[in-house]
Formats: structure tokens, C-alpha cells, sequence
């Protein structure tokens, strides 16, 4: 089900795109420095995640059982290879939406600041269990919209999406096997 809606998130990316005529197919040009550039772009996302599992500050607690809870429900009987494909479509999905077709639409019509700072907090509240999770998402969102502004490609925020949300994704599940 979660591989369906991230998928079905990318083609409606991929309509909106076409509908307000913003061209995806340069900026998905696959080169070793696009994935380098994903690559690396996730050190500083996963040591947010390093801080943010060790961290006794009770917003990010509450946060991180909330997390658990919801990859329990989810994610708890997948196999590796099947969070590895559900983070492959939630990276190009959310991308390709996100950064792909509303990040420029909303430029086309105001200026790349506030499309970033829009689409951010768009972003944010599609993943907003709770005020914190909203608040580093939209964070989240402006890192992968700004990697998008400074590369003028999506390839690199769709391969840190991607890696970020497999990893946090083994993490967390780990985590709530081993508190079993």
C-alpha cells in the first residue's frame, strides 16, 4: 500500500509538471556526481537522525515514539528489499511532486525564495504527525529544495530521500525489535 501511494505521489508530480509546463526531464539526468552529490547530501540528515535517536529532550521523545508506533503498524513485518523499495518510491515520489513539479510552478509565479520556503512547509505538513515532526520535515524539505536550487537537478534529493528514508526506516524498526 505505502509503494502504491509514493508511486502514485511521483505521477501526480509527473502531471502537475506537465499541466503547468515544468520541464522534469533535464533535471533527471543520472551522472555519477548527481549520485555523489545524493550520497553525501545525507551525512548531515543522518547524523540529525544519529542526535535525534539519542536525544532525551521530551519533544523529540514523544517524537520518536510516535515514529516507532507508526513503523511498527506499517513497516514491522517488511523484509529489508521491501523498506529498500518503499524508500525508492517515497524519494522519487515525494521529489518528483515536491521538487520537481510545485517547487518551480510556485517560482514561476512568486520568486525561488518563497517557492522554497512554500513548498518546504508543504512538505512538512504531508509528513506532520505531530508539531515536531512538521517542523523537521519542513527543515527537511528546504534542504532537499535548496540541494534542488544550487544543482538544478533532482537526482541528488531523490538518492538522499532515498538512502535517509531506508536507513531511518532499518533504525527505527531495529530499534522497536530489540525494546521487544
Amino acid at each position: 500500500m505505502a509503494m502504491m501511494f509514493e508511486s502514485g505521489l511521483g505521477f501526480v508530480g509527473i502531471l502537475v509538471a506537465w499541466l503547468t509546463g515544468c520541464s522534469l526531464a533535464a533535471r533527471l539526468m543520472i551522472s555519477q556526481w548527481a549520485l555523489l552529490r545524493g550520497l553525501l547530501a545525507c551525512v548531515p540528515m543522518l547524523a540529525m537522525l544519529w542526535v535525534l535517536m539519542r536525544s532525551a529532550w521530551p519533544p523529540l521523545l514523544r517524537l520518536r515514539r510516535q515514529v516507532e508506533e507508526v513503523v511498527q503498524e506499517l513497516f514491522g513485518q517488511s523484509k529489508w528489499w521491501e523498506l529498500a523499495m518503499i524508500s525508492l518510491a517515497a524519494g522519487l515520489g515525494e521529489e518528483l511532486l515536491f521538487r520537481g513539479a510545485l517547487q518551480p510552478w510556485v517560482a514561476s509565479w512568486t520568486t525561488p525564495v518563497v517557492a522554497l520556503v512554500v513548498v518546504s512547509m508543504l512538505f512538512g505538513l504531508a509528513h506532520a504527525l505531530s508539531t515536531t515532526y512538521f517542523l523537521l520535515a519542513t527543515v527537511i524539505g528546504g534542504y532537499f529544495g535548496l540541494l534542488t536550487m544550487v544543482f538544478d537537478d533532482l537526482v541528488a534529493p531523490i538518492v538522499a530521500h532515498t538512502v535517509y528514508d531506508f536507513v531511518a526506516l532499518m533504525v527505527v524498526k531495529r530499534l522497536v525489535r530489540d525494546q521487544q
